[in-house]
């Protein structure tokens, strides 16, 4: 069952400004970046409990105020990256440049240890690989460092083995990357928030409540988007295009 998205998790990924249209709110004043923050929340959340979180946020340390120029800001802590390396892992990736290597796992777990190979195939989820063969797995970023401190907690070092090679076996590396991570059916999902973002536009409706639950779906969907390098993405990439028309809505 998939986790529920939580105003934490919207506050944090919001802040890092890992996604571009978030890009905004990170020198956002808090005056006007607590209303506009809270346009992302899920709807089913009151802003009560969303002014709770950011209460909540403060204490535990996950964000912190800064003042500049007798404004105040709010600011992600680097406990607050951490949170967000858990929950949105790839989100912070994906705009960085892509050094053109390959991380490889594969693994060889017998059927009685099948809830450590389950774990493990969930970890590597968690961490973005995809599934290239049925106990081999790849990715484009480099998690090996935190993957190995994993296998290390389980004792899984004679069981499991990570590469980094410059090259795969593929023609065309785009073709791969939708077979692994099945990048269409993610596209589809997006070319819809797209035609329904497009078509309140066109029409001129401001709707709060339809733009949050669209704002809502849409991160969503991104936490379960693999974030893969540019290079591998499909030439039509309606994610693309959903960040540019949501900031028409400002």
């Amino acid at each position: 069952m998939k986790k529920l998205l939580r105003p934490q998790d919207v506050l944090l990924l919001v802040l890092s400004g890992g996604v571009d249209a978030f890009s905004e709110f990170v020198n956002l004043p808090l005056a006007s970046g607590f209303k506009n923050l809270y346009d992302w929340v899920p709807p089913r959340y009151r802003k009560s409990n969303y002014y709770q979180v950011v209460s909540h946020s403060l204490k535990v340390g996950y964000i912190e105020k800064v003042i500049k120029k007798r404004k105040t800001y709010l600011r992600l802590t680097p406990g607050g990256k951490e949170r967000i390396k858990r929950e949105f892992s790839l989100s912070l990736w994906q705009e960085r440049k892509w050094d053109k290597k390959w991380r490889i796992v594969i693994f060889d777990i017998a059927e009685e240890n099948r809830n450590i190979r389950d774990g493990l195939r969930e970890k590597l989820k968690e961490l973005g690989f995809g599934m290239l063969q049925k106990s081999v797995w790849i990715s484009p970023y480099d998690f090996i460092l935190d993957f190995r401190e994993f296998m290390k907690s389980l004792g899984l070092g004679k069981n499991v083995f990570a590469l980094e090679s410059s090259s795969l076996l593929a023609d065309d590396y785009k073709k791969l990357a939708e077979r692994v991570w099945g990048l269409n059916q993610l596209n589809s999902q997006y070319k819809k928030l797209f035609q329904l973002l497009k078509n309140l536009y066109d029409r001129g409706e401001t709707s709060k409540e339809k733009l949050r639950e669209i704002k809502s779906r849409y991160l969503e969907i991104l936490r379960e988007d693999p974030c893969l390098p540019r290079e591998l993405l499909p030439d039509d990439w309606f994610q693309d295009k959903v960040e540019i028309i949501l900031k028409k809505f400002k």
